[in-house]
């Protein structure tokens, strides 16, 4: 068996299940909610129902708890990549894509709040 290289330069932490992440794009597009899957204080990525629309440049991205006890709003942020992702269990029917986004300059307040996110919604993330 081949082991890959993490290519990754920091730390990511596997979100609990309820961590969602939104791209909100101008009207008329849609907006997109995926399942946060991994997150480091520079970027995520999570995975979302194929059909769609992909991701857009001037979407904003919201990380949020299925509650919406956290959210942290209009993250600066670039789409790194996006391409369709394994399905398994009862999503098999559903093609599914992962997008993984990097995170841009964020404000003081916006790196207070994802670290608090990182403390108490994710677990360390070990490939």
């Amino acid at each position: 068996m081949i082991k890959l290289k993490e290519r990754r330069e920091h730390r990511r932490f596997r979100a609990e299940d309820g961590a969602f992440a939104v791209l909100r794009r101008p009207w008329p597009h849609r907006t997109t909610l995926g399942r946060i899957e991994d997150i480091s204080m520079y970027g995520l990525a999570f995975g979302y129902v194929a059909g769609e629309e992909p991701t857009h440049k001037s979407a904003e991205l919201e990380i949020q708890w299925n509650d919406c006890s956290f959210r942290l709003k209009k993250v600066p942020s670039k789409t790194v990549s996006d391409f369709k992702a394994a399905t398994r269990g009862r999503f098999s029917s559903l093609e599914m894509r992962r997008c993984s986004m990097q995170f841009r300059k964020l404000t003081p307040h916006q790196k207070s709040k994802l670290e608090y996110f990182i403390q108490n919604y994710t677990t360390l993330h070990r490939p």
